[in-house]
């Protein structure tokens, strides 16, 4: 039996212990001598408990994990946020197409045409390759289509596959909320039955964007294959970290088998081939992600409290085309997507077997809201820039 406590997916303590003789149908406790160490401010706390073959055997070698378990543990105490009185002051630009903020080292522009964020620079680097719109699809799984067209989310749900790119933008407003913070307002109907969508950005002087999304729907309608935003980011952001659910893609009713921790690779190797390309490289219950260059510098999201993430090097658009994974093209733009969540991935059966309803995203009123921020080394590791800075609200 090999345990680890890890605090933000790392290792402070862990051990062995020998698998206690125990015949079937028996039970026994054990006392793991965990150290007492206290996690930091904002930290989250896990105990991983793995049974793992201690001997080679003729299916599986030593080491292997034959079961597991994640239990959480007592966090460290609430992270201090950073009062918005002590930040540096911003600039309020809106004279033009687009309503821009300026503080030291950076700027947002939101598009009064487009309702959306269409420029976040930080000491001169564009981090904003395409703008960050609402996004209610997914690429058809072989389960939503079903066996005989058994699912049919494809046709069902059509609503949802234009409610983004078709939205109508009602108002782009600006307020000062302080000298050192500035909240845009985008109010927007969506083609779904009127629904309405509606999109806050507060920029600080610390560099920080809260965006929050809140849509309400005008009618009856099918349910939402996704909700949430999606954007791209330049190519040279090709390395993606994240506290949340990994190493390996995850779903709303797909995701007990894969634990808490901290995980990176290249947007490249995180990506799934399917035999016929469809939605991949989901991962939920996401705490924060990075995706930054061969420096460690990019841009940096946090979930308030949680996301599901994907990036792919290609677009929706590449990926709902392609009939055959030789026809994905590689970009040079990394899309990313920030998503309160999916539906399910359902699949029960072969035959078109729907998600679970406690897995469905149901036609209702949502909210959501998350954190960008622009990351460079020479701010500290990422794990402490992402559990600590955050604005009073």
């Amino acid at each position: 039996m090999a345990w680890q406590v890890e605090h933000d997916g790392q290792v402070v303590d862990e051990g062995r212990l020998p698998a206690p003789a125990l015949g079937p149908k028996q039970e026994r406790e054990i006392a793991l001598p965990l150290k007492r160490v206290a996690p930091a401010p904002g930290a989250e706390a896990f105990l991983n408990v793995r049974y793992v073959l201690a001997k080679d055997e003729l299916w599986a070698k030593a080491g292997h994990v034959v079961a597991w378990e994640q239990l959480p543990l007592p966090g460290g105490p609430k992270a201090l946020a950073v009062a918005v009185a002590a930040m540096p002051p911003v600039e309020l630009d809106d004279s033009g197409p687009a309503l821009t903020v300026k503080g030291p080292g950076f700027s947002v522009a939101v598009g009064r045409a487009s309702g959306a964020l269409e420029s976040f620079r930080h000491e001169g680097r564009e981090l904003v390759a395409a703008p960050l719109v609402p996004n209610f699809w997914r690429v058809p799984l072989d389960n939503d289509i079903g066996y005989l067209l058994l699912n049919d989310m494809p046709r069902r749900t059509a609503a949802w596959k234009t409610a983004g790119p078709q939205r109508q933008v009602r108002s782009v407003k600006a307020e000062r909320l302080s000298p050192q913070a500035v909240r845009i307002t985008a109010e927007a109907t969506l083609p779904a039955a009127s629904s309405t969508y509606t999109t806050t950005w507060t920029v600080y002087g610390s560099g920080d964007v809260v965006v929050e999304a809140r849509f309400t729907p005008g009618g009856e309608l099918p349910e939402l294959p996704r909700f949430g935003m999606q954007m791209a980011v330049p190519t040279a952001l090709g390395t993606m970290t994240w506290l949340g659910r990994g190493p390996h893609e995850n779903y709303w009713d797909r995701r007990t088998g894969a634990a808490v921790g901290r995980y990176s690779g290249r947007v490249e190797d995180l990506v799934h081939d399917y035999v016929r390309p469809q939605e991949n490289a989901n991962r939920t219950d996401v705490r924060w992600v990075a995706l930054t260059d061969a420096g460690g510098s990019g841009l940096l999201a946090s979930g308030l409290p949680l996301l599901s993430v994907s990036a792919w090097p290609y677009t929706m658009e590449d990926l709902e085309k392609a009939t055959h994974v030789n026809e994905l093209p590689r970009r040079d733009t990394i899309t990313l997507n920030l998503d309160l969540r999916q539906t399910g991935v359902g699949g029960d059966d072969g035959w078109g077997a729907r998600p679970h309803a406690e897995y469905t995203l149901d036609a209702r009123p949502y909210a959501y809201a998350f954190r960008l921020r622009p990351y460079a080394p020479s701010m500290g590791s990422l794990d402490e820039v992402a559990r600590h800075g955050l604005p009073e609200r």
